[in-house]
C-alpha cells in the first residue's frame, strides 16, 4: 500500500536532506579523524565468540521469538509530545530542529503560539505524564496481538526516558519524574511480551542540557561519556532484548563504534543465554548488516525474503503525536490489516506506532486501530504467528482478488489470506498450494467446519458457505495437507 502522494515522505526526504546539508560544515569538522577513529578500536582478538567484523557479526543467527512475534508497538513520547505539531506528512518529534528552521512551518507556528524566546527545554515541565498508566498501555498493546514492545528510551532530541547516571535532564528528575522506561518495561514484560527500548542518539540535533546539539557531538569525548554509556545503560540497566537503533544516515560506522558495541552485545547475550538482535541501522549499513533491515514508511521498496525485514510507521503519517493531523492522514483498519498481511508473507514484521500525548494518553483514532487489529487477530492469527514465507508470496484468484501467502510445518499448513471479502467460491492456481491430496483439507480461519475443495485443471476451487465469512477485511484459508501415517 504506497503512502497517500499528497502527503508522502518527500517532505520528510527533505527535512533531512535540508538538515544534512545545514550542519554538513558542524559536522564535517565533528567527525571523527582516521587516527582518532583508530583509537577508538579495541586491540584485536575481542573478547568473545563475536568479533568487532561484519563477517563475524553477519553470522549472528536471528532469533526465533522475533520471526515468531510478527507485531510490535512503536511508542514516540517524549518533550515533543508538548507542543504536538508539524505541518501534515512531516514528524512532530522533530520539533527541536523544526522549531528553528525558518524555512520550516513549525517556525513560525512555534513563535504564534509559545512565542520567539521560549525555548524548547522550557517544554520540559509540561511533559508531565499525569494520566499515564504503564499498566493501561501494556493491556492495550496485548490486546492488539503484539509480542513486542519498543519504546523510543532516547530520541535526537537528547531526553532520556531512564534515571541515566550520564546527564541529569532526564525523565526521571525532570517533567514526569518518573522513570518511564523502567515501570513500561515491568508492565510489559508482566504480559509476557519481549521488550526493547530504542535509542535514537547517533543523531544529536538538539539537547536541552546544552539548549542545542551536544557541543562534542560525535567526538570521542561524546562516545565515552554519552551515547556509549547511555546504550549501555540500555542493556545491563534496562534491559532490552534487541539494538534498535537510529540516526544512523550521514556517518559510517566506524564513527558510532557500534561494531565494536554489538559483539560486545552479542558476546553478553550468549554468555547469558538470552537471544537478542540488532537492526541495521548501524552507520551507512541499512539493508547491508543487522540482523533485520528495517523500512520507514516506505515499506514496498524491494525489502522480501532474502532476509528478515521490518516494517514500521504511524497510524497516521507521524511517529510522534500531531494534532494538526486529521482523520484523513491515518491508516483505516483495511489499510492496516492488508499491509501487515502483505509485511509478513514477504517476510517482514510490522513495528506500529503510537504517538501519546504528553499526559500519557492516546487518542482514540489509534486505539480503535490496535483494538481492530486484535479482534481481527483472535480470528486469523494461526496465519501470521509463527509462520514463514512460501514459496510464492502473493497470487490471485480467478476471480481478481488478491492472495498473499505464508506458510509453517515446512509447507503441510499453507495459509492463503484473501484480500477482500470471498463469494460463493474461490479458484486458486495449484501450483501456490500445497500438493493436496484426498483426505487433505480447507479451513476458514473462524469457521468451525471443514470446506469442500476440488481440482479443475491447474487449479483448486474452494466453496465457500455465505454464512461462513464474517465482516472483516481479510479472510485467511488454511490448506492443511496430512502427513501420511499420522495426523497432524
Amino acid at each position: 500500500m504506497p503512502k497517500d502522494p499528497q502527503h508522502a515522505g518527500t517532505s520528510r526526504i527533505t527535512r533531512r536532506s535540508l538538515f544534512a546539508g545545514s550542519v554538513a560544515v558542524g559536522l564535517s569538522a565533528l567527525s571523527l579523524s582516521s587516527a582518532r577513529a583508530s583509537v577508538l578500536h579495541r586491540e584485536a582478538p575481542f573478547p568473545g565468540v563475536y568479533q568487532p567484523t561484519w563477517a563475524s557479526l553477519d553470522s549472528h543467527p536471528l532469533p526465533t521469538w522475533f520471526d515468531d512475534a510478527k507485531l510490535g508497538i512503536f511508542i514516540h513520547w517524549g518533550i515533543f509530545s508538548v507542543p504536538a505539531w508539524a505541518p501534515r506528512g512531516e514528524y512532530a518529534e522533530w520539533y527541536p530542529e523544526s522549531m528553528r528552521d525558518p524555512n520550516n512551518p513549525t517556525y513560525t507556528y512555534h513563535r504564534q503560539t509559545y512565542g520567539a524566546d521560549f525555548k524548547y527545554r522550557d517544554f520540559i515541565p509540561m511533559f508531565r505524564a499525569q494520566r499515564w498508566d504503564p499498566e493501561e498501555w501494556a493491556d492495550l498493546f496485548a490486546s492488539a496481538g503484539a509480542r513486542y514492545v519498543v519504546p523510543v528510551g532516547a530520541h535526537h532530541d537528547g531526553f532520556p526516558l531512564w534515571n541515566t547516571r550520564t546527564t541529569e535532564w532526564n525523565s526521571v528528575t525532570m517533567g514526569p519524574k518518573r522513570d518511564i522506561l523502567q515501570q513500561l518495561g515491568a508492565a510489559v514484560r508482566a504480559k509476557k511480551m519481549h521488550y526493547a527500548p530504542s535509542y535514537h542518539q547517533l543523531l544529536n540535533y538538539y539537547t536541552p542540557e546544552y539548549d542545542g546539539p551536544h557541543p562534542d557531538y560525535l567526538s570521542e569525548k561524546y562516545l565515552r561519556e554519552w551515547m556509549l554509556p547511555q546504550m549501555r545503560e540500555l542493556v545491563e540497566d534496562v534491559g532490552t532484548e534487541m539494538l534498535w537503533l537510529d540516526g544512523d544516515w550521514m556517518n559510517p560506522a566506524e564513527d558510532f563504534r557500534t561494531k565494536e558495541f554489538v559483539a560486545w552485545y552479542y558476546n553478553r547475550a550468549l554468555a547469558r543465554r538470552e537471544e537478542v538482535l540488532v537492526n541495521d541501522r548501524l552507520g551507512m549499513v541499512r539493508s547491508k548488516h543487522g540482523d533485520f533491515y528495517t523500512q520507514e514508511y516506505d515499506y514496498d521498496v524491494g525489502q522480501g525474503p532474502e532476509h528478515k525485514w521490518e516494517n514500521t510507521r504511524g497510524c497516521g503519517l507521524s511517529f510522534g503525536y500531531n494534532q494538526a493531523e486529521p482523520l484523513a492522514d491515518y491508516m483505516t483498519i483495511e489499510q492496516l490489516i492488508t499491509m501487515f498481511v502483505d509485511n509478513v508473507a514477504n517476510w517482514g514484521n510490522l513495528l506500529l506506532n503510537v504517538g501519546p500525548r504528553a499526559d500519557g494518553t492516546i487518542n482514540d483514532i489509534q486505539v480503535d486501530l490496535l483494538k481492530g487489529l486484535g479482534r481481527w487477530l483472535e480470528i486469523n492469527g494461526d496465519g501470521i504467528y509463527g509462520t514463514r514465507f512460501w514459496k510464492v508470496q502473493r497470487g490471485t484468484t480467478t476471480d481478481g482478488i488478491d492472495v498473499r501467502y505464508t506458510a509453517k510445518d515446512d509447507g503441510d499448513r499453507v495459509y492463503a489470506f484473501l484480500l477482500s471479502r470471498p463469494h460463493g467460491s474461490v479458484s486458486l492456481a495449484s501450483a501456490e498450494l500445497p500438493d493436496l491430496q484426498a483426505g487433505d483439507q480447507v479451513r476458514l480461519l473462524g469457521h468451525p467446519g471443514a470446506l469442500r475443495w476440488q481440482r479443475q485443471g491447474p487449479r483448486v476451487v474452494v466453496d465457500i458457505p455465505a454464512a461462513a465469512t464474517v465482516d472483516q477485511p481479510v479472510h485467511t484459508l488454511l490448506f492443511r495437507r496430512e502427513r501420511r501415517g499420522h495426523r497432524s
